[in-house]
């Protein structure tokens, strides 16, 4: 095997490592968005008004 022959497979391993780090970090992006999301709704879902229960009809109605 000859030089250029190692260096473009070294080439291609280190461009293969780097779209895999990029990747990996736009996974990561991704999840902390959700986290991001998830938590806002939480927070929305503690602050809604809470049912209360009508003595006149057998469903709830919100106050």
């Amino acid at each position: 095997m000859d030089v250029s022959s190692i260096a473009g497979a070294s080439q291609m391993m280190q461009s293969s490592q780097t779209q895999q780090a990029l990747s990996t970090a736009m996974v990561k992006q991704a999840a902390e968005a959700q986290n991001k999301v998830a938590d806002l709704l939480a927070q929305n879902a503690k602050q809604a008004p809470q049912p209360v229960k009508s003595q006149d009809y057998g469903f709830s109605t919100f106050a």
